[in-house]
Order: structure tokens, then C-alpha cells, then sequence
């Protein structure tokens, strides 16, 4: 009895040794971020009533107050030199919600694999790339978010895997995901669909010289019989590729610009909230920033951008052949570093805008604090 008390203490032992070392390979970081919201007036138009075909009556919408936009908490698990988990949670609404959860092997700097529910490169370089707590505007483009919309994403999210990596001044990302947006997964929420059928893009973001990148996507959503949650089958044909170029410092010192314009089009019944003729739609659009660092803790920027889509709808009983938004936005950002590590940065922005055939104009003034603590 001794004898096999003393193997087990040993065993204990040599068990909780082996914990420990593994626990020692093993480093966990939380953090996160918070956007709050002052809307000193908010007005946007909106069709009230349809007479007929494209006679129709307006009604403006105005409102001020606060909102929290973004509360975002996140987690960071490395697990020796290979290894990694990220998981993202969004606590802004009325019940937290699951952004992102993905594991990542790092081989090599220009070699890595992620798989999970993650932003995937095959978009814009605004929804692929950018992260909401480096947006330098109250918010992004409208153009890039329904670009995302419409080509399967669902907060610039899918589940799937891709490889990416960094060689020298070139980044690049490979993509295959479900092409069906967050939390759905094959074998559960997509019950039937064909061999093959996904998500398929590419992105990549060249730094040609110092101070001047280029970059572009390309990206693919083919299925073909799809049963998702209990409907179908259906099928879903879209295609889509973007085109950037960015600039910062080149020329004139404190200088920064980008320019990024995007082209989808899609031939099937599934696009949701758009309103399809025939199964062919067309959305395309661009914006185009440009900014001034006054120090290195005020800048000042604008931006324009325009959307494009063919056809449209802009109420239940009110289809356009064709619209267009177009929008203007001026801002003025302060930062606050702690050390050499950025912490706060405030916006002031005024946004205003028109979508026509309707004549539909929107306007917005906006402060935006931002407290940000991600390790």
C-alpha cells in the first residue's frame, strides 16, 4: 500500500511539472475597445408613401442622443512559437454576440493558416483590413459595408480557412469559406449543398515604394442546391473584385490619402433585401479619402464616396431601375497616446448626403470617443 502511495505521489508529481511547463509555453492576453457615440442632429429622408410607380410621398426623420456603438472585448491565447487562438465578442447589444473565434498555425512570416469565423481578404480593403477601432471616420463607407453584404459576408464574417502571410512589402490572404456569413455552419445550418460550393476569394496589399500602396481583391460565391435553415434548394451566382490605391507621406509630409473602388455583380434570387429583376444585379461605387496630420495628435480628413446599384429598392412597393447614393464627410480627430501607444482618439464629423432617383437626403453630426486598450 506504501509502495503504490509513493507511485502515486510521484505520478502528482511528475503530472503537475509538466502542467506547469505547459502553462509556461502558454500566454493569454485580454483587452479591448469602446465607441461611444454623442449625435448632436441626425436627419435622414425616407419614402412614406407610394402612389404609384415612382410617384411617392417623403418624410424626414430626425433624432439626437447617445449611443454606444462598439463594445468589443477580446482574447488572445498563444501557445508556444506555432500557435494561436483569437476570439472577438461584440457586448453593444442587447445580448453579447460571437464576431470572431479562429485558431492560426504561424510556419512561416509569409506562411500561415487560419481557420474559424473570421474577416475574410476576399472584399474591400476597408471591410477585410480595416479594423473598426483604426476607422479614422465615425463610420465606414456605405459602399463597402453592402458590398459585404451582398457578396455572402456577415459583418465582414464566414467561417471557413485561408492563408495569408507577409514577404517583404507584399501581403496576401487566400480565403475558402461557406459563403453564408457568421454562425453558419455546414452540417447543421446548411443541410444540403453541392460539392464545391463556398466562398472563394483573394486579396492582396503591395507597398510599391515608400509611402505608396496598391492592392486588390478578387472573390467568388458559387453554390449550387443550397438547403440553409430549412429553405431552399436555391443557388447563388455572385462575383466581385475591388482596386486600391493609398498614399502617406509621399510628396508632402503628413499627407495621407486612399482611393478604392469596387465592382459586384450577382445572377440569382438570394440577394435579400435587394430587390432582383430577372436574378442580374449590379452594385459598384468607390470612396475616396483624404487627410492632413496637423501634429502628430490632430489630424484633419474628408472623405466622398458613391454607390451604385441596378436595380434597387427603395421601399416594399417602390423599385428603381437604378440608384444612387452619394455622400460627403468632413472630420476633425484628436489622439491621445500613453506611452508611445495610441489610447483615445476622439472625432468630430459632419456627414451629409442625397440617394436619388428619390431625392432622399441624410445628414449627420457626430462625436465619437474612443477608449481602446488592446494589448
Amino acid at each position: 500500500m506504501k509502495k503504490q502511495l509513493r507511485y502515486f505521489i510521484l505520478f502528482f508529481l511528475l503530472s503537475f511539472t509538466a502542467h506547469s511547463a505547459a502553462l509556461a509555453q502558454i500566454k493569454l492576453d485580454v483587452g479591448g475597445y469602446m465607441q461611444n457615440w454623442y449625435i448632436a442632429n441626425q436627419s435622414v429622408d425616407a419614402v412614406d408613401a407610394v402612389i404609384s410607380d415612382m410617384n411617392y410621398t417623403t418624410r424626414s426623420l430626425d433624432t439626437q442622443g447617445f449611443r454606444i456603438r462598439r463594445a468589443r472585448m477580446t482574447a488572445r491565447g498563444r501557445i508556444g512559437e506555432n500557435f494561436s487562438a483569437t476570439t472577438w465578442i461584440e457586448l453593444a447589444g442587447t445580448t453579447p454576440s460571437l464576431l470572431d473565434f479562429h485558431i492560426d498555425a504561424h510556419i512561416k512570416p509569409w506562411f500561415n493558416i487560419r481557420m474559424g469565423q473570421f474577416m475574410m481578404p476576399g472584399q474591400s480593403y476597408d471591410t477585410s483590413r480595416l479594423v473598426s477601432s483604426r476607422l479614422i471616420f465615425y463610420e465606414r463607407a456605405p459602399i463597402t459595408t453592402r458590398f459585404s453584404n451582398v457578396m455572402g459576408y456577415s459583418a465582414f464574417r464566414d467561417v471557413g480557412a485561408m492563408i495569408y502571410g507577409q514577404h517583404g512589402r507584399l501581403w496576401y490572404g487566400v480565403h475558402a469559406g461557406n459563403g453564408a456569413g457568421r454562425f453558419n455552419h455546414a452540417g447543421s445550418v446548411i443541410t444540403e449543398r453541392k460539392a464545391g460550393g463556398g466562398l472563394y476569394g483573394a486579396r492582396f496589399d503591395l507597398e510599391a515604394i515608400d509611402g505608396f500602396t496598391i492592392g486588390a481583391h478578387v472573390a467568388t460565391n458559387q453554390q449550387r442546391d443550397v438547403v440553409q435553415a430549412g429553405s431552399g434548394p436555391f443557388d447563388i451566382n455572385r462575383k466581385s473584385y475591388s482596386l486600391r490605391a493609398a498614399t502617406n507621406d509621399l510628396g508632402i509630409e503628413g499627407l495621407f490619402s486612399q482611393i478604392e473602388y469596387m465592382y459586384l455583380t450577382a445572377n440569382d434570387d438570394r440577394s435579400g433585401f435587394i430587390a432582383i429583376d430577372s436574378g442580374k444585379y449590379k452594385l459598384h461605387g468607390f470612396y475616396a479619402e483624404l487627410g492632413y496630420k496637423l501634429t502628430r495628435e490632430w489630424h484633419i480628413q474628408g472623405r466622398l464616396d458613391e454607390m451604385v446599384e441596378k436595380p434597387t429598392q427603395l421601399h416594399p412597393n417602390l423599385i428603381a431601375t437604378r440608384t444612387q447614393m452619394n455622400n460627403y464627410t468632413l472630420g476633425l480627430s484628436r489622439y491621445i497616446f500613453m506611452d508611445n501607444q495610441e489610447i483615445v482618439r476622439i472625432h468630430l464629423n459632419y456627414s451629409f448626403g442625397e440617394t436619388g432617383p428619390a431625392d432622399l437626403n441624410n445628414s449627420i453630426l457626430v462625436m465619437v470617443f474612443q477608449l481602446r486598450f488592446i494589448p
